[in-house]
């Protein structure tokens, strides 16, 4: 009977292997796409700079504090965009992290490690002048 169980726990064990390597290739799929989707942002943020400043340069009711804000505005959208996007592949790779140390035989003892995203605000950057 011991021989038996043997046997189920090895077509358990391979069933789980077979399932993880599925799993981490839609990851390593999903990372993929996730890197594609912050280039195109960070694509379409240059158009959309290069066409609001041509429109801010003809704008003469508008001082140049008023132009840079629009700009500012910008960047600060497609930088908490893309910045959303980031942590979704960071959870990716988290999660391929947790599949390997399992793989690995550290099982429940692995600790995902902290996020190494940098937390966004609204405010300019602590070392930039402020005119």
């Amino acid at each position: 009977m011991s021989g038996q169980m043997t046997m189920m726990e090895r077509l358990k064990k391979a069933g789980k292997t077979m399932v993880d390597a599925g799993a981490k290739t839609m990851l390593k799929t999903d990372i993929v796409f996730l890197d594609r989707e912050i280039k195109l942002r960070k694509q379409s943020f240059g158009i959309e700079i290069y066409d609001l400043m041509e429109e801010l340069e003809s704008n003469a009711e508008l001082n140049t504090s008023q132009k840079e804000s629009k700009i500012r505005n910008a960047f600060d959208q497609a930088r908490k965009d893309i910045a959303v996007i980031q942590a979704k592949k960071e959870c990716k790779i988290e999660e391929m992290a947790v599949l390997e140390a399992e793989e690995n035989g550290q099982g429940q003892d692995f600790k995902i490690p902290p996020s190494s995203g940098t937390v966004l605000t609204n405010s300019h950057p602590s070392g930039s002048d402020d005119h």
